[in-house]
């Protein structure tokens, strides 16, 4: 990672570390932002669920005390006592109309009527009149007092005396109903006298359980939160929403009221009047995203910020980094030669300072190659042409095209040929004008040459030349692969006599254009090896032969053509042979670029 950042533009570095130092002090101030509101959210969120529960449990009172309003009027309503202590009930249960005629029943149903909830309403008188038995839902009740008096519920009632007894009752047969149409929330309690002393009947009075789920339902915070309703014996009267069933029965066994139970929010409110107990359970992780998404907002606007904030930082990096590209350009446009290079100094800071440098540098470089490379590379020229002088050129061509008529009028066509093959020779070694030739050219001096040496040795020297067509055209220094071939035939077979082969190959390969010289003449050990790179200079123009010096030359000439950049190898093994290796760039200008391992 560090190594990916240094090796970023000058201009991602500037929005790099800006962002690297703004970013930490915002996300700061968002993050003590966040968790004082994130906290405050919390605190309302709660108190606003305590408010929810609160206001269900009102409501659930309203409607529950509208059942327990028309049970009192019931139960104290002197009409109907009347009724349930008459001490002849068979006079009564002659009149099939007795609670129509002796009882207010008339208000009783407007009053069910306005309630809009009540669908069942049952009187069981305790002295043998004819129960009241009112059904608006086709529910039917059970007609008999005793069938009533059996059931456990009745049991039940008896232990409140006279106080009331909330319960949910679902379809079908049961305790209270012989047939229900609907499920219910019904109200139990015992009829007394006025004195409290004496029981006189059985009241009854259902209402639609739908009322009220409604009324859950429509007060759950969120919909993933769940609501249930229990009386004052625990049972359950009414459920809204998600229940999670284990957390409701571990809540009711160990009767806890704290808010916090497992991976829920408990929120509860009871209820003086009625009894009842509301449970709210919301998941915690329901509140968290609530408060997520508060946060979201903030994030957003911090998010739209720093992406903002790049233009400006990129035009300010810009400011910086332009005059540094310049710069780098024209260190570029250097690198390939050009010495005309100049960069504009606008400003007097550290980048100001450095493109004057650069100038002054490129001036001083300019004048030291002027004084320097330049007299070298004179001097190589110079070498090269005291190569080509050491056979005086000056009455060889006149004398060789003589030499070549007399021949031909002779008849003798082969020693014709040599002499036209020897004048070639001549004229391409000692031709003056440029030191670049094609790899052609330089293909015609070896077979010439080697043409003559044939003439020479006859049988005993063979030779063969390959060159790929692609490289023919190429340019490359005068005489770098006939030094090497004429070393191969004087010291590899001269001095020996032997049979011997000389090879010479050229191809293209990848990003290099390779030359190999091979023979298998007398080799050299590892100290004649050495001595090649070893000439000394005052032995450089010593004798005719072309030996060490003319290798040590064409190296040197490469060095000042290609920098360094060509391999130039020799291997050679005593008694088997010698094999010269020359790499050089296939594109001069880019070759320069091959990497050490790719000459190798």
């Amino acid at each position: 990672m560090r190594q990916k950042i240094r090796n970023m533009n000058i201009r991602r570095k500037l929005v790099f570390y800006s962002y690297l130092i703004i970013t930490p002090i915002l996300l700061l101030i968002s993050s003590v932002m966040f968790v004082r509101n994130y906290r405050k959210n919390v605190k309302d969120e709660q108190e606003q669920y305590r408010k929810s529960v609160e206001n269900l449990s009102e409501g659930l009172d309203t409607m529950l005390n509208g059942i327990a309003e028309l049970g009192t009027y019931i139960c104290i309503n002197q009409d109907i006592l009347d009724i349930l202590a008459e001490q002849n009930p068979a006079e009564l249960n002659s009149d099939s109309q007795l609670w129509i005629h002796e009882a207010p029943m008339r208000t009783i149903e407007d009053m069910i009527a306005l309630s809009g909830q009540i669908k069942t309403l049952a009187i069981y008188p305790e002295n043998g009149v004819k129960p009241y038995l009112r059904c608006m839902d086709a529910t039917a009740y059970l007609n008999s007092v005793d069938l009533v008096q059996a059931q456990e519920i009745y049991q039940a009632v008896q232990e409140k005396r006279g106080k009331m007894l909330f319960q949910s009752v679902g379809k079908g047969s049961g305790d209270t109903y012989q047939a229900n149409r609907t499920e219910k929330i019904v109200m139990y309690r015992e009829i007394y006298n006025l004195s409290k002393t004496k029981p006189l009947g059985y009241l009854v009075i259902g209402a639609d359980k739908q009322k009220y789920t409604q009324l859950c339902e429509n007060s759950l915070p969120i919909k993933s939160a769940g609501i249930v309703v229990v009386n004052e014996e625990g049972m359950e009267l009414v459920r809204a929403g998600n229940v999670d069933e284990d957390v409701f029965e571990g809540v009711m066994a160990e009767n806890r009221t704290l808010q916090n139970f497992e991976d829920y929010f408990i929120y509860t409110c009871k209820s003086e009047e009625t009894g009842t107990t509301v449970y709210e359970m919301i998941h915690k992780d329901d509140v968290r995203s609530q408060i997520w998404d508060i946060a979201a907002g903030p994030l957003a606007l911090l998010a739209g910020f720093l992406l903002g904030l790049y233009p400006i930082l990129a035009l300010v990096s810009d400011i910086v980094s332009k005059p540094l590209k310049k710069l780098c350009v024209a260190m570029e446009s250097f690198e390939q030669g050009d010495f005309s290079q100049k960069v504009e100094v606008t400003t007097g800071d550290e980048v100001g300072e450095a493109a004057a440098c650069f100038n002054q540098m490129v001036e001083a470089i300019h004048e030291l190659i002027n004084n320097n490379y330049v007299m070298a590379l004179r001097e190589k020229e110079s070498e090269l042409n005291a190569l080509q002088a050491q056979i005086n050129p000056h009455f060889l061509y006149n004398t060789l095209d003589s030499l070549y008529w007399q021949a031909v009028n002779e008849g003798n066509e082969e020693i014709a040929d040599d002499i036209i093959a020897l004048s070639n020779l001549f004229r391409l070694v000692l031709g003056q004008g440029s030191g670049i030739i094609s790899v052609e050219n330089e293909k015609s001096l070896v077979e010439q040459y080697l043409h003559l040496q044939k003439m020479r040795f006859s049988d005993n020297l063979e030779y063969r030349i390959e060159m790929s067509d692609e490289i023919l055209e190429k340019k490359i220094p005068k005489l770098i692969l006939q030094p090497f071939v004429e070393n191969a035939v004087v010291h590899g077979y001269e001095k020996t006599g032997d049979r011997c082969t000389v090879s010479v190959l050229g191809r293209h390969e990848g990003e290099w254009l390779i030359f190999q010289i091979k023979d298998d003449g007398i080799g050299m050990n590892e100290t004649q090896l050495k001595e090649i790179w070893e000439v000394p200079d005052e032995k450089r123009y010593a004798g005719q032969r072309i030996g060490r010096y003319a290798i040590r030359n064409v190296k040197e000439r490469l060095d000042l053509m290609y920098h360094s950049n060509f391999v130039l190898d020799i291997e050679s093994e005593r008694g088997k042979g010698t094999c010269v290796t020359v790499k050089i760039p296939w594109d001069p200008v880019s070759g320069k670029n091959v990497s050490e391992e790719n000459r190798s």
